[in-house]
């Protein structure tokens, strides 16, 4: 993981207390500290900025030394000219005031009033193109800074290690998956992130079978640490595991960091097996890995998993819906990673094909990680369009009596679109009616605010929720 790197100034000028220069020095020390934390360094610039000069060389600086947020501290006034010059750099800036070290008599530092002129700068003084900035204000500490400084670390932390990421589409586009069709170049100018097929399903089974036996006996011990098996046979299990394998080599010396997997339609007839527990082991070790081929569902996994800090992520469909309790059924075949399951722990199955194919070479079909989701929040997010626009809901997995299909699943209630409590019905419409992938990529965690954030910073575009009507309308 790529650290931020961050640029830390200050303005300054005569005629106001130096207090808060005081405190510029302090606050270098603290996000020093926070930094460690948080995944970011500090550039500091000592001196503050009290002519066009100094501004210039900030500026300059910051760009030579490619600083991914400057954050501009406001001791006291600082004269707008610096502050647009300032902002010219290239990376997004923040702006933090703080407050007045009492309240009456001759005003110190006027750090809250020049904030808000600054803010006027970011959007008056670049006509056409506004610049993108976000305020904080008091104390490092305080409400209004460090929540609001984790968001936008964590944002933009997972925007620079978004950057020329690199996605393996292994074999074609499952079959009939059409309204997955997307054009990588669009991926790439709007996204920043590379898609390659350089390998195709053959080549997986090809390279699996060359894995060494030992490498493969140690993978199958810690699936049975961790899993139980039922109907599947233990050759399907070392097969997957195989591939698994092969596909880690090929990532660890490609440098991919995703994978869309196509598990069908070759490798079911050429090896009677799903990839399923292939994509659940990578998405266990932190690579996500989409299933069917879908690339942007797989993009989306990949985001997910960065801002969460590197959770596991898992790629699903949405079977059913109950309005009665305003829940859903999150569900697929069988890929999710072992640390979303309740206590009930990870069953490897047969796929359900195997259960209803007339296909002799289909009825060992399988294997799957059959698992029921633990209690936690959700967040389902997926990048539409061409690459330029997002949705996202949350809402929170539950154990109830409720059925379930075989699979990895789970009900989720308390929905929430774009973080604003939703009818299960109007969430399926919009999804219905301006969504069009049928995949749902899942992480568990809420991650609504570095979503918001994330998209901000990203130029994305919200999916318009449409409530449901019976009738259907013009725009």
């Amino acid at each position: 993981m790529k650290k931020l790197k961050i640029g830390f100034a200050a303005g300054f000028m005569d005629g106001f207390s130096r207090d808060g220069l005081k405190t510029f020095a302090q606050y270098r020390v603290a996000l020093d500290e926070l930094g460690k934390s948080m995944g970011f360094e500090i550039l500091y610039f000592e001196k503050e900025m009290m002519a066009i000069e100094e501004a210039v060389r900030i500026r300059h600086k910051c760009d030579d030394e490619d600083v991914d947020f400057l954050l501009l501290f406001h001791p006291a006034y600082i004269i707008g000219d610096l502050v647009y010059e300032v902002m010219k750099v290239r990376c997004p800036t923040g702006l933090w005031a703080i407050e007045e070290p009492r309240d009456e008599g001759p005003m110190p530092l006027a750090s809250f009033v020049n904030l808000c002129q600054s803010t006027g700068i970011a959007h008056q003084m670049f006509k056409g193109n506004p610049k993108k900035n976000k305020w904080f204000f008091g104390p490092l500490e305080g409400p209004l800074f460090k929540p609001r400084f984790e968001i936008t670390v964590r944002a933009l932390l997972a925007i620079k290690n978004l950057k020329e990421a690199r996605v393996a589409q292994i074999g074609k586009l499952a079959d009939g998956h059409i309204n997955h069709t997307v054009d990588n170049r669009d991926i790439y100018r709007n996204l920043s992130v590379n898609v390659t097929r350089d390998y195709e399903i053959e080549d997986i089974i090809r390279l699996s079978e060359e894995v060494k036996g030992n490498l493969v006996s140690k993978e199958m011990e810690k699936l049975e640490r961790v899993t139980t098996r039922s109907r599947v046979k233990g050759e399907k299990v070392a097969d997957a595991v195989k591939m698994f394998l092969a596909v880690k080599k090929i990532c660890d010396t490609n440098g991919y960091d995703a994978v869309a997997f196509s598990c069908w339609p070759k490798l079911m007839p050429l090896k009677g097996m799903c990839g399923c527990l292939v994509e659940a082991m990578l998405n266990n070790i932190g690579i996500p890995a989409g299933c069917e081929a879908d690339v942007m569902g797989t993009i989306s996994m990949l985001i997910l998993h960065l801002l969460s800090g590197g959770k596991s992520t898992v790629l699903m469909d949405l079977p059913k819906f109950d309005m009665d309790d305003n829940t859903l059924m999150l569900w697929h075949c069988g890929t999710s990673p072992f640390d979303m399951a309740n206590e009930r722990g990870v069953l490897l199955e047969k796929h359900y094909f195997a259960d209803y194919t007339e296909d002799p070479g289909l009825t060992e079909c399988g294997p799957v990680t059959d698992v029921l989701f633990r209690n936690s929040p959700v967040t389902v997010f997926r990048i539409t369009g061409e690459a330029d626009h997002f949705y996202y809901f949350t809402g929170r997995t539950f154990e109830s009596d409720k059925k379930t299909f075989s699979g990895s699943r789970g009900w989720t209630a308390d929905l929430k679109l774009y973080d604003e409590p939703v009818a299960v019905l109007d969430l399926i419409n919009t999804i219905l009616m301006r969504v069009y992938a049928h995949h749902y990529p899942m992480v568990m965690e809420n991650l609504s605010p570095y979503l918001e954030e994330f998209a901000y910073w990203m130029d994305l575009k919200k999916v318009r929720k449409t409530e449901y009507r019976d009738y259907l309308s013009v725009e």
